[in-house]
């Protein structure tokens, strides 16, 4: 055998075999496809995981940092959350103080709405605290702080019966100041003359809010939180600093308001009401003795003599006079009575609410009065009397100018009738009457 028929017979043999293995290859068996099958799903569910998990970590960073970003805005959204609930309440402070006139309207009702609003925001943080506070005003003859107004806190219960001198306890030191104090442990903090030691007995943060026009300071507001630890944002002063300004600018020009009302409606000689006020003070107690039958009484009045006396004594002499008995009438009415000059020596007053027997007891009180004081007049001790005419609604007049008519006419009968006594008025042919109490001096 040659070596070419050797080599010729082994690569029939190897292609015998190839080919019963390739055989073999394009016809497995069943199990052999089953695990080529599970092989390939494996893989499969390999790539698959390597996905996911990829996926999933960048889902998971993705959400960590959404998560950082919503805690961020969070924050951001509660910070500016509560700006706005401060810029509200301030708000309303404002629409409140602006729609009263009298400085007790405007402190009370900012008040009201300070310790309301206060409450809102810290409740808008988690925090239950209870809010009470008052107002102090300055007196400037004393230089102390007088309470004025309080909500949720009796005056009793601070320790200073109403009043502080500048310079002393937490509020006399931040009025002194004119600058916000907040001290958020008030007893834990304070062992010195700054907190009185009547103070009220349990814990409390402590805000003090000086009430300013401009450098001055015309009060202060206080503030108590219960429980203490009042953890105030930097900003809080800056509110309550602005709000101290802003009711401190109201009291002022309620001041001015109540000044201009004066010069409209008292006299400036003798401080009674002057005759527009009269004219219209008598038309609104006219109109509620109707509508709740009520009986009304007028005093007219004048002094005898007047003329004489400015003549004798001087004008200003006459001033004073006048201011005198001004004075003397005021000391003798109710407060809910109208003392008014009606014009020169003449004067009135309204007595709502009074019947006639005791409206002849103030008028012969009156007369008896100036008839007893005695004037000092250049060195020398003179007197003066007056004659009163009175008449009632709804006995003597059914309207406003026919009630004014008939104290006017009694007021003539008691000049006529000497002078120095009191005359009430009566319908029919006897038009008045004398009015005689004895003892009245002494009454």
């Amino acid at each position: 055998m040659t070596i070419a028929n050797f080599i010729s017979i082994c690569y029939e043999y190897d292609c015998h075999d190839s080919m019963k293995d390739h055989e073999k290859n394009n016809n497995p068996t069943r199990k052999d496809r089953e695990i080529n099958f599970l092989k390939l799903e494996i893989e499969e569910v390999k790539k698959l995981s390597a996905i996911n998990e990829k996926l999933l970590l960048t889902s998971i960073r993705e959400q960590e940092k959404l998560l950082n970003e919503l805690a961020k805005r969070s924050d951001v959204i509660l910070k500016k959350g509560l700006e706005i609930r401060e810029l509200k309440a301030f708000n309303e402070i404002i629409a409140v103080a602006s729609k009263h006139l009298s400085i007790k309207d405007i402190l009370t009702y900012s008040l009201q709405v300070i310790i309301s609003s206060l409450e809102s925001l810290e409740k808008a943080v988690g925090r239950k605290v209870r809010i009470s506070g008052g107002i102090f005003l300055i007196d400037e003859a004393t230089e102390e702080l007088v309470h004025f107004t309080s909500c949720g806190i009796s005056p009793d219960a601070l320790g200073c019966k109403g009043r502080v001198a500048l310079g002393e306890c937490i509020c006399g030191i931040a009025a002194q100041s004119g600058k916000v104090d907040i001290i958020p442990y008030c007893k834990a903090e304070l062992h010195d003359k700054r907190l009185p030691p009547t103070c009220m007995e349990e814990d409390h943060a402590h805000v003090s809010i000086p009430l300013k026009s401009g450098n001055k300071v015309l009060g202060l507001i206080y503030l108590y939180f219960v429980p203490p630890g009042y953890l105030h944002p930097a900003s809080d002063a800056n509110i309550f600093s602005s709000i101290g300004n802003y009711l401190g600018l109201r009291i002022e020009k309620a001041r001015l308001y109540e000044k201009v009302q004066e010069l409209a409606t008292l006299d400036g000689l003798t401080g009674l009401y002057n005759y527009r006020e009269f004219h219209h003070s008598l038309e609104h107690e006219f109109q509620r003795a109707k509508r709740y039958t009520k009986t009304l009484s007028l005093l007219m009045t004048d002094i005898d003599h007047f003329k004489r006396f400015n003549d004798t004594y001087g004008h200003m002499s006459g001033d004073e006079a006048l201011r005198t008995i001004g004075r003397l009438i005021i000391n003798l009415v109710r407060n809910v009575d109208i003392p008014a000059r009606y014009g020169g020596e003449e004067f009135a007053v309204i007595l709502p609410d009074t019947p006639l027997k005791q409206a002849e007891l103030v008028a012969e009180r009156l007369r008896s009065s100036v008839a007893g004081h005695y004037f000092s007049i250049g060195g020398k001790t003179v007197s003066l009397t007056i004659s009163v005419g009175l008449a009632s609604f709804p006995k003597d007049a059914d309207t406003k100018d026919g009630l004014i008519e008939a104290a006017d006419r009694a007021l003539y009968c008691a000049k006529n009738g000497g002078r120095n006594r009191v005359y009430r008025f009566m319908r029919g042919e006897k038009p008045c009457s004398r009015v005689t109490i004895p003892g009245v001096d002494k009454l």
